[in-house]
């Protein structure tokens, strides 16, 4: 009788009254699907994601007030400050949330009182080392590639990142609001579009056609290599920060404004930061965690590897995200809405 009263007692303060559903929008291969059947085992609760292609997707939907519809929005610390004064995305400061602490400062002061970090990193070139016939060390080769990469070439379409790139390809500041520099950025974007297989994640293409796809040279995140190599069977990627610079990122995750943040929400954030919970999750999806406690976790393969941590000359040479005038963003917004492949 004390064993079924004791394991009664366990279920009831265990598993919540009224279970919830807690709904991401977030970046396909970035939160473990053992993450998170953990997370329903120890709560009850469930967590659905919807994934976006590009930033400007998940912009467009929160900046018309549809991300109400989610409970959670990964967004990247440059936009996630914008926003929160702008009123699109709600303030966090007021929530007590377990395990926020772990975090570093530095990620917690990017995501400011309108995010909780979750994970850091850097934007480089991914291409298939048995194809390049060349070295790949620069952002120009993206913007025209080679021959053998002409039309098995990806573009991010997103309106910082895609023309931060046509930037730096030139040696401009990749936050420039120098018209004649955003110009000449569209310019070579524009140029570049003969050359592309499509626009879009790469990830995302991969997962469609796996071992049938065709793409040799690529934009992508640090971390994102191991899942190109999973989808497509092809062992020959490699990871490439150009010469000219990067984007150093941290992601957040933000509540759009006006939503009641559920118990089941707090309860999430606080579940993904947990220090085992967060190394565990960050090991299987191969990405930098913001989370220091997770990080002294950490084995070696993982600590040492490059893309998790770059080095301080890649530090050195690249950016952080900042916030930009809403001027600057419409142009840019504008730039890349009319980029299209050419057949």
């Amino acid at each position: 009788m004390k064993n079924l009263l004791k394991t009664l007692l366990v279920l009831t303060f265990s598993t919540p009254l009224h279970a919830e559903e807690v709904k991401i929008f977030v970046w396909e291969h970035f939160i473990s699907d053992s993450i998170i059947d953990q997370f329903t085992k120890k709560t009850g609760h469930t967590v659905k994601q919807y994934f976006f292609d590009n930033e400007v997707e998940r912009n467009s939907l929160l900046v018309n007030g549809q991300g109400a519809r989610y409970d959670l929005v990964l967004v990247d610390n440059a936009t996630t400050v914008t926003y929160g004064k702008e009123g699109v995305l709600a303030s966090l400061s007021s929530l007590k949330i377990d395990n926020i602490e772990n975090n570093s400062i530095q990620s917690i002061e990017a995501c400011n009182q309108y995010g909780v970090p979750y994970s850091t990193g850097t934007m480089g070139i991914a291409h298939r080392s048995s194809i390049s016939k060349e070295e790949i060390n620069s952002w120009k080769q993206i913007l025209t590639p080679s021959k053998e990469h002409i039309g098995t070439t990806m573009m991010l379409k997103d309106d910082v990142d895609t023309i931060a790139i046509a930037l730096l390809s030139q040696g401009a500041d990749p936050f420039s609001n120098n018209k004649s520099e955003l110009v000449s950025a569209y310019s070579l974007l524009k140029n570049q579009s003969q050359y592309l297989l499509r626009y879009g994640y790469p990830l995302v293409y991969v997962d469609e056609y796996e071992s049938a796809s065709k793409l040799t040279l690529a934009v992508i995140y640090s971390g994102d290599i191991f899942n190109l190599k999973e989808a497509t069977g092809q062992n020959d990627w490699e990871y490439v920060v150009p010469k000219e610079g990067s984007l150093l990122f941290v992601d957040c995750f933000t509540t759009p404004s006006g939503n009641v943040v559920k118990e089941a929400t707090k309860a999430f954030l606080s579940f993904i930061n947990e220090p085992n919970i967060a190394y565990a999750n960050a090991s299987e999806m191969w990405f930098s965690t913001t989370n220091e406690a997770a990080q002294l976790l950490a084995d070696d393969d993982y600590k040492k590897d490059s893309e998790i941590s770059p080095g301080v000359d890649i530090l050195n040479r690249s950016y952080r995200y900042q916030p930009m005038s809403n001027e600057n963003r419409v142009i840019r917004n504008r730039m890349v809405s009319i980029l299209r492949v050419e057949e």
